[in-house]
This record gives C-alpha cells, structure tokens and sequence, in this order.
C-alpha cells in the first residue's frame, strides 16, 4: 500500500511540472532578467546625468547586467530540461527573497513586494520541477 501511494504522488508531481510549467518557469525568469537589465540601464543614464558617482553606477550596472545574463541562461536550461537552471533559479530566488525584504524595509514597498511575489511564486514553482528534471546519468 505505501509503494502505491508513492508512485500516485510521483505522478501527481510529474503531472504538475509538465511543459507549461516549464515555460511559465522560464517566462518569470525572464521577466527577472529584465527587470535586472532595465535597472543596469537606470544606473548606467544615472551615471551620465549625475545621479550616482561613475564608479558606483558603473560597477553596479555591470553587476546586475552579470546577473541578467545568469538568469537568460538559466531560463534557457529550465526550457532544455537541464539541471543549472535550476540550482542558479533557486538560490537567486533565495537571495531575491532576502533583497525584496531589504527594499521593504527601506521605504521601497512596491518593489520590495514585487521582488518578494516574484522570489515566492518562483521558488515554489523551480522546487516543483526538481522531481521532473533528469539527472546528468540518465536517471529521473
């Protein structure tokens, strides 16, 4: 009896990381990576327009452009099945929690809840696919 519950609960989580998850998945990373890059964007017009000091805009411009980049990877590997998409989505996911609680403390409450809805929904959802995903010797 407990063999065939497990093997119900295995289908159940193969069911719900199907495809469109997948795609979802790698849709909400994008979306980050966007975000990351329109930020990058900010620092870098904020440096010629005298908002931040050139070394500050500069550095964290390309900082969060290296991040940006990650996290296309990443959704790219999600939508290949491979397994980095997955352990770089987590623990950017961990570390995008703790930033959006940083942000909310600071004052910056839309974008802390954002950043923090975003960290929540797609942590969830990249644990989900973990069972799904195929490990590099060929087992499920």
């Amino acid at each position: 009896m407990a063999s065939d519950s497990r093997s119900s609960a295995r289908a159940v989580d193969a069911e719900g990381s199907g495809p469109r998850s997948r795609t979802l998945v790698a849709a909400l990373l994008s979306v980050e990576a966007l975000l990351l890059a329109g930020t990058a964007t900010y620092c870098f017009i904020g440096v010629s327009g005298g908002i931040f000091e050139a070394r500050f805009g500069i550095g964290l411009g390309v900082f969060l452009l290296l991040f940006a980049l990650g996290l296309g990877v990443a959704a790219r590997s999600i939508l290949a099945k491979g397994r980095f998409g997955l352990g770089f989505g987590i623990t950017w996911q961990l570390f995008q929690g703790l930033t959006g609680a940083s942000l909310l403390r600071g004052g910056l409450y839309w974008q802390g809840a954002l950043a923090l809805l975003l960290a929540t929904v797609l942590f969830v959802l990249l644990t989900r696919l973990v069972r799904s995903t195929p490990l590099p010797g060929g087992k499920a």
